[in-house]
């Protein structure tokens, strides 16, 4: 029996080794090796497959740490949510087969995409910060008392 050499052969892929260098203050240290880890794994183009739980126990924190360092990844423009188990790392970061294919991608990026904007910081900061009053208000909206329930209006007449 002979075992097909090719499929076991890992697809190397180019990349700019700038990633680093782009990652927001303040972020949450979780971030770091989550992001390494993507990078480590990615397909040609940035895709990743991995759950985040299988993300947790590869870097070793909790569940809720590394949903918290995919979000601010997310945040700060590097990674992207593309489905369940599915992750989307930046072109800017991303690697490819050849610096052309990765020069071809970046050129096709929305100027809010990228993180190698002069606001970078601000726009990271402001996303936080939405976020935040969003899930204040949610939590706002759970506590608020609900109205009782009149059950002798809501009954049916014979």
């Amino acid at each position: 029996m002979t075992i097909a050499v090719e499929s076991m052969v890992p697809q190397y892929v180019w990349t700019a080794n700038n990633a680093l260098a782009f990652t927001p203050r303040n972020m949450p240290p979780a971030a770091y090796p989550i992001l390494l880890h993507l990078l480590g794994r990615q397909a040609p183009g940035g895709r990743c497959v991995a759950t985040q739980d299988a993300i947790a126990e590869f870097v070793g924190l909790s569940r809720s740490m590394a949903t918290r360092g995919l979000q601010h990844l997310g945040f700060a423009q590097m990674v992207w949510k593309v489905g369940n188990g599915v992750y989307q790392i930046s072109p800017l970061i991303a690697g490819y087969h050849t610096p052309a294919d990765q020069l071809a991608a970046i050129g096709m990026m929305e100027d809010d995409d990228r993180f190698d904007h002069p606001d970078f910081q601000e726009r990271y900061e402001l996303r936080v910060a939405q976020y935040d009053k969003e899930r204040q208000e949610k939590a706002a909206r759970r506590q608020r008392p609900t109205e009782p329930i009149d059950l002798a209006s809501r009954r049916k007449r014979r």
